[in-house]
């Protein structure tokens, strides 16, 4: 077993501000407590800690972030290495070869914003987590507390990740938000198919072929709200059905809840435009009031601002009979850079991110009032563990026909996210595509809730059975994909490998052909071929009898048998995004 190394950087020292630290430790776990004093209030300049740990074994960084630069729209994220409480999370983890834990860092601190990140140091041969405090310090205060856990035992870097997030639902405050059920079940989505040019009939009709395939979810997105299809925000502030679109929402939601689909509507929630007829009420009270373009981000230090757009939501939920909503651009509060006025009297808070936080906490404790078992999404990068004591629901950000970005991504966020529900981004793929391309959108996302997003009624023959087959498996596997056991494997190649236990049952995709290795047998077992190519290589230790099953893509069964296994490799043909379905014989 490794012995905890670990060496704390020198402290700065300051005339107006005393900073310490104490450091206990359990195990092969270290909970090293920082303190900053100072006699009277201040706003702190900004304070660097660092932490140095062995570059033992070192070859690979997991950040909650980190993936996104690799995506195929990297022009879209900003603040890779910051992290506060709507975007981000304060941990990293560095693995080793084989994909153990070398030296797994997180932060008690959840809501500030902070930079964290961990650098090579050449002089040394060490790791240096970079701790960087109060970059954007708006608060005057007299003392800041946090406290640093580093974990460096030799276990599955999934593990360390998640007793991480064990962790901070221990801290005051940090209980993640009740999932209902109806978190976890499929959804249709209106963005990809449909865009803004939504229709209330249409949306009927497309709703009940969705849930012909197992879908008990809409969520109508960006859209519904305005007459304009341009996209951009310049509409958004009003929230009134666009009368050519959603000419009866009561009535739409009726509807669907009559063929047992719930609801949910998007709002981009700090987002008003200057189109909208709100925006005279509150133009005095943005970040950005010099922003180029026709919206502008609510401040959230005004309560007239959070009274009103919680009061949106209140008034959407008890009129409309809604499930729930896609609170969108959450993170605006605290990643848009500010020009707004210095001072103002009618704030009753300093800093964006608390009060960000008292919106949310205040919108979801007002409408659960409401509704106990409401639905609320909130998507990448805004998924950390603040915001899982909000809502229940957290998407991949949006990677639109990236179906390899699509399963780092809900990867990424299921590796911290503990019980809270994971969402794929709005599955889609070009009608002419070839059914095995197209059944990779779906393969990629199965250890997620998958969302769909085309329009059914022109899909191929083909690619509906595809559909169709892919979400009845997992429906059949639901337990075992998204709330069993996770071990998605061989991060380095993306997550080539991915498993999930639940009870007795094991299922498994495999993105690349290599060995899958079987350290048990299971009563029941799919593997699902993530490739192009028709090998599976399983690594056997425990004797069993099998009735085996393969399936192609569409779900047309083209092997049926009995299988024994032995101890050792046995390789098979399974078609290319095809299935194989093994039950134990009794």
């Amino acid at each position: 077993m490794k012995k905890l190394s670990y060496r704390i950087g020198e402290i700065p020292k300051e005339s107006k501000r005393k900073v310490t630290y104490t450091a206990e430790q359990k195990g092969e776990t270290a909970y090293i407590h920082f303190s900053v004093q100072t006699e009277g209030e201040e706003l702190f300049s900004p304070l660097t800690l660092r932490i140095y740990v062995p570059a033992i074994e070192v070859h690979y960084r997991w950040t909650p972030k980190l993936h996104l630069i690799k995506a195929l729209n990297s022009d879209w994220f900003e603040n890779l290495y910051l992290t506060n409480g709507f975007t981000g999370a304060p941990v990293e983890c560095l693995l080793s070869p084989d994909h153990k834990n070398c030296a797994c860092i997180g932060l008690s601190d959840t809501l500030s914003t902070i930079g964290l990140k961990a650098l090579p140091v050449e002089e040394t041969g060490e790791y240096e987590f970079e701790i960087i405090l109060f970059s954007r310090e708006t608060t005057l205060r007299k003392s800041y507390e946090v406290t640093v856990r580093l974990d460096m035992r030799e276990i599955p870097y999934y593990q360390s990740l998640k007793e991480v997030s064990r962790w901070w639902e221990t801290l005051e405050g940090m209980a993640s938000a009740f999932v209902p059920q109806g978190a976890k079940e499929l959804v249709y989505s209106t963005w990809y198919s449909y865009h803004q040019r939504v229709s209330q009939e249409e949306l009927l009709r497309q709703c009940g072929m969705a849930k012909e395939i197992g879908c008990g979810t809409v969520i109508v997105d960006d859209g519904w709200q305005t007459e304009d299809n341009a996209r951009g925000y310049a509409y958004c502030g009003d929230w009134e059905a666009a009368e050519s679109k959603m000419p009866d929402i009561r009535k739409f939601a009726d509807s669907l809840h009559k063929i047992g689909m719930r609801v949910l509507f998007w709002y981009s929630v700090p987002f008003i435009g200057e189109r909208s007829a709100n925006f005279a009420q509150f133009q005095d009270m943005l970040i950005d009031p010099d922003a180029d373009r026709e919206w502008h981000v609510l401040d959230p230090r005004y309560p007239a601002v959070r009274e009103f757009i919680i009061g949106l939501y209140e008034k959407a939920l008890t009129e409309w009979g809604l499930d729930g909503f896609k609170l969108d651009f959450v993170d605006e509060f605290v990643v848009t850079a500010f020009s707004g006025r210095e001072t103002d009297e009618r704030r009753d808070y300093q800093s964006f991110e608390e009060a960000a936080d008292r919106l949310m906490t205040d919108c979801i404790s007002r409408l659960k009032h409401i509704k106990p078992d409401i639905l609320l999404e909130f998507r990448q990068t805004y998924n950390g563990p603040r915001m899982r004591t909000y809502g229940n629901i957290f998407r991949a950000v949006d990677c639109p026909m990236d179906d390899v970005e699509n399963k780092v991504r809900v990867t990424d966020i299921r590796l911290i996210a503990g019980e809270s529900a994971v969402h794929s981004d709005m599955v889609m793929w070009h009608y002419e595509d070839s059914v095995e391309s197209a059944a990779l959108q779906m393969i990629q996302v199965l250890f997620s809730v998958p969302q769909i997003s085309m329009r059914l009624e022109d899909l191929k023959k083909a690619h509906y059975q595809m559909l169709e087959f892919y979400c009845s498996l997992w429906n059949k596997y639901k337990q075992a994909f998204i709330s069993g056991e996770f071990i998605p494997l061989n991060p380095t190649e993306r997550y080539s490998v991915i498993k999930g236990i639940y009870k007795n049952t094991l299922v498994c995709t495999y993105h690349l052909t290599e060995l899958i290795e079987l350290e048990r047998s299971y009563d029941e077992m799919v593997f699902v071929n993530g490739t192009f190519r028709s090998d599976l290589i399983l690594s056997v230790k425990e004797e069993g009898v099998y009735d085996r099953e393969v399936y192609d893509c569409m779900g047309n069964l083209v092997e049926k048998d009995s299988f024994s296994f032995n101890k050792g490799v046995h390789i098979w043909d399974v078609p290319k995004c095809g299935c194989v379905v093994l039950k134990m014989r009794l």
